[in-house]
């Protein structure tokens, strides 16, 4: 999802330019809070959104066929779901999921042709169907209605309906935060993707209506077209998107760096074609660099597409929403594209089972951005971008969220996307072997690709590659809202005290850097006072820290010895 502060990056400018001092120069400070964030308040409809209750976990659902009509004049949908599962285990009930605006005309079991009965509650409907461990069956649910629409798309999401410069119907949605109930029928939980999905979607016949993965042709009927859509992988179901106005076909190629040809067949506005023909060439680049990072990118069946939208920008899956007015932000790098397709490998292919640990997917997606801008311009350049994101780092929350709750807490900051990013960086600093780290980080994603994780996966793989324990590490920066703040002192004879003061016993191993004079020395403080003797440089004692670790600095008149 489109990071929370694209704007401040707008203005930003000037301090990127301060952050590129040299490593203990100038730097962004970050600040715990003098209280955590209040505890969030879930209302019914988060907790059936979000709990992973017997009615959901006695069912997998294996493959979606939607059926859809747009009406753009009157702001309705109206849709034929056919949902393809097998039995888990013996049920008599199951749980699906879809927005109350909608009228569901009719739930059907496809194999017997009988009608199931239902109960709802909120967005939860609760089917009366009895099936045996192992057993396949098919329901279909028609509906109708006005889907919600999107209050402040991406992060408060639902539909978009918008005109374009000529005044004709451009159309979107989003729905990370809110699920895809929010428009379409389904088992709306992240912790189960279809391995293969088709969209058919009814437009007024003068447009176009873009979907997911490959296009499978289109249908003209009498004043409506049909556009055919085909994803062959599983995907995220809040990523299955629709997007419908004038556009035009913008086709490209890239060939990867194991050889493999990706068709690439944007669709943007018509009278922004030749812009986007332009801006669009930086996309290359970006692919080779997160296939060298990453691995292969997960879709080459399925094409890759930018689609101009009426909102900022989506990682929807080869379909991502652009809607960055054809501008580039800094390092001539447009942030939009560079954001949403690291989403690609992560939150796409790899995606958290529940949102309380979406930082695998926004801050590893945010991290790539620093490494694409090291790949391409210097290590340096790529440092300077997460120092920046340093000021946003808000620590309210742990950085895993309260899990079985439908909870994206972006809501209250940033820190799943620039937090998430400086635990990677600090992990990074703390290994002090890029080869290793990289592998990391690449094997991490080739070995869950197209996979659901929770942040443990990570931790024990990161334990399993370095042959050490870093639950220290993780315990501490996932599931503590602050940062690791370090108290320091310096005496009039210049003698530096430090030590740890909001962190368990067995975090004793991170390692800081400090400067000394014009000597660079490592410390690994602990919650027990140290002391290191500075030496007197112009009639003064000094120390610089480290910019490449999360942790607070606090300057103390003393501390307890």
């Amino acid at each position: 999802m489109k990071n929370l502060h694209l704007r401040i990056i707008l203005i930003g400018g000037i301090l990127i330019f301060l952050s590129s001092c040299s490593l203990l120069g100038i730097h962004f400070q970050v600040h715990n809070p003098n209280r955590p964030g209040k505890p969030e308040k879930f209302d019914r409809e988060a907790v059936l959104l979000g709990d992973l209750n017997k009615y959901r976990t006695a069912y997998d659902a294996h493959y979606y066929d939607l059926s859809l009509e747009v009406f753009p004049e009157d702001k309705d949908l109206s849709g034929v779901v056919e949902i393809h599962a097998n039995a888990v285990r013996d049920f008599d009930t199951i749980q699906i999921d879809l927005h109350q605006n909608f009228l569901i005309e009719s739930i059907t079991e496809i194999s017997t042709g009988k009608t199931v009965s239902y109960s709802k509650e909120e967005r939860a409907i609760w089917l009366a169907l009895t099936k045996k461990k192992g057993e396949q069956f098919v329901i279909q649910v028609k509906y109708s209605g006005k889907p919600p629409k999107a209050k402040k798309p991406p992060w408060k999401g639902g539909f978009v309906w918008k005109k374009d410069m000529n005044k004709d119907p451009w159309i979107g949605v989003a729905c990370e935060s809110e699920g895809a109930s929010v428009w379409w029928p389904l088992k709306d939980h992240t912790s189960d993707e279809p391995d293969s999905m088709r969209m058919h979607y009814t437009v007024p016949k003068d447009l176009v209506a873009i979907g997911n993965g490959q296009f499978e042709g289109e249908e003209l009927r009498e004043n409506t077209k049909v556009y055919n859509w085909f994803v062959s992988y599983p995907i995220n179901t809040y990523n299955v998107s629709i997007y419908v106005g004038k556009f035009k076909l913008l086709e490209d190629n890239y060939t990867g760096n194991s050889g493999k040809e990706l068709a690439i067949t944007h669709y943007v506005l018509e009278e922004n074609y030749d812009k986007a023909k332009k801006h669009f060439k930086q996309l290359i680049p970006q692919l080779k660099s997160f296939e060298k990072y990453f691995g292969e990118y997960p879709w080459y069946r399925d094409g890759f597409k930018l689609v101009e939208s009426p909102y900022a920008g989506m990682e929807h899956q080869t379909a991502i929403a652009y809607g960055n007015g054809y501008k580039n932000d800094h390092n001539n790098t447009d942030y939009i594209i560079l954001h949403e397709t690291a989403h690609e490998w992560w939150g796409n292919s790899i995606t958290a089972k529940d949102l309380a640990h979406v930082w695998l997917q926004e801050g590893f997606a945010t991290y790539a951005e620093s490494l694409y801008f090291e790949d391409v311009f210097s290590k340096e350049t790529g440092l300077n971008h997460l120092y920046f994101y340093k000021w946003f780092i808000k620590n309210k929350y742990p950085l895993v969220g309260v899990e079985d709750r439908r909870w994206f807490h972006f809501r209250k900051g940033a820190d799943a996307y620039m937090k998430g990013a400086w635990v990677l960086q600090s992990l990074r600093n703390q290994i002090n072997n890029d080869t290793l780290f990289f592998d990391i980080i690449k094997s991490f994603h080739v070995e869950n690709a197209r996979e659901i994780v929770v942040s443990q996966d990570f931790v024990n793989h990161v334990n399993e590659k370095t042959k050490s324990d870093y639950s220290w590490f993780f315990n501490h920066y996932l599931y503590n809202n602050e940062s690791p703040s370090l108290s320091y002192y310096i005496d009039d004879n210049g003698m530096f005290y430090y030590q740890w003061n909001n962190v368990k016993d067995d975090f004793t191993k991170l390692k800081i850097t400090i400067g000394v004079g014009r000597k660079l020395v490592q410390i690994i403080p602990t919650k027990s006072v140290q002391k290191l003797q500075l030496p007197l440089i112009n009639e003064s004692y000094e120390v610089r820290f480290s910019r490449d670790v999360l942790f607070e600095k606090k300057k103390m008149k003393k501390l307890a010895k």
